[in-house]
């Protein structure tokens, strides 16, 4: 047999993922989701505000109020804090920042 033989199918791998507990502990939300309507795009003073699956731009007078968060599994925050935090304020960051 060779290394081609052994590889797995496109099929076994979206299986894989889809059974895997990074992708699985995201149905957690999947209720509440189909319940909302779909949001519609924010004005405020002119601007069009997109919305954005990471952050929110919440208008607050002159300007908006930034709310992003990120949800991390237990075993990573108890095994490693430091880090858990590290990339806490990292992806957060970055959010922030794709959403313009």
């Amino acid at each position: 047999m060779n290394a081609r033989d052994s590889s797995p199918t496109l099929a076994q791998i979206i299986e894989t993922l889809r059974a895997s507990r990074g992708i699985a502990h995201k149905r957690d939300i999947d209720a509440v989701m189909q319940a909302l309507p779909p949001a519609p795009a924010m004005q405020h003073q002119g601007h069009t505000l997109a919305v954005g699956d990471d952050c929110a731009a919440i208008p607050d007078g002159d300007g908006y109020l930034l709310f992003a968060i990120e949800g991390f599994l237990n075993e990573f925050v108890d095994q490693q804090p430091w880090f858990a935090g590290y990339c806490g304020v990292m992806v957060n960051v970055s959010d922030i920042y794709a959403m313009g």
